[in-house]
């Protein structure tokens, strides 16, 4: 699905031929959830706590599900792409859908917030910087979104691990990531096992300096 030209053709206009695909994310709230905080994500900036230098990263949101303010869309706060990383809180929240529960430290304007309506099969893309979040769902629908996070060959990891993605388009001349293996057959034990791999090496990088476990 990260290679699909539907999805990846408009970030590879603006960032060029050649790019990874970092890693993806599944958001799903469950319906009826009428809670103040359960299954939220409080305001923050995607790129806080990836380690992943410059910031010229992209982040392909897809809804699989209607995504609509009824059900917890999201939220954008326009223009806070320009700003530097915020300092964040970790919560480490039951509720949050966030790896550490991080929350942005600092009010934020809610009064400026745009809401992301999707239909099923549409998508937003937003800078890793860019200030965003998204309520419970109090509503009958479950709410189903999919993040892919795009990067061109010129980032690097920072965090002192060796990083893997998975090239989507072009050649790679920087050699700042390892190229995963794509799988050759579904459920396999060596696609199992890769998978693995990488999610624990993702796992250390989201969670360093806490002492905790479990990010994934």
């Amino acid at each position: 699905m990260c290679a699909t030209p539907t999805f990846s053709t408009p970030w590879s206009v603006s960032s060029g031929r050649t790019f990874w695909c970092w890693g993806t994310s599944f958001f799903i709230k469950e319906p009826r959830n009428k809670s103040c905080v359960a299954w939220h994500v409080a305001w923050h900036q995607d790129l806080t706590y990836w380690g992943l230098e410059p910031d010229t990263i992209v982040t392909a949101w897809i809804a699989l599900s209607g995504s609509r303010s009824e059900n917890g869309a999201m939220r954008v706060i326009p223009g806070t792409h320009a700003l530097k990383i915020i300092r964040h809180r970790d919560t480490f929240s039951p509720d949050s859908l966030l790896s550490r529960g991080q929350e942005i430290s600092v009010d934020v304007d809610e009064g400026k917030a745009v809401t992301l309506e999707l239909e099923p099969g549409e998508m937003s893309l937003h800078h890793v910087k860019l200030i965003h979040g998204s309520e419970p769902n109090p509503s009958a629908k479950r709410r189903i979104g999919l993040a892919i996070r795009y990067l061109p060959p010129h980032v690097r990891q920072t965090a002192g691990t060796v990083d893997s993605a998975m090239l989507v388009r072009g050649v790679d001349a920087f050699g700042h990531f390892r190229a995963e293996q794509r799988p050759l057959c579904d459920l396999s034990d060596a696609a199992i096992a890769h998978h693995a791999e990488i999610v624990g090496t993702i796992e250390r990088i989201l969670m360093r300096g806490t002492g905790v476990r479990g990010a994934m």
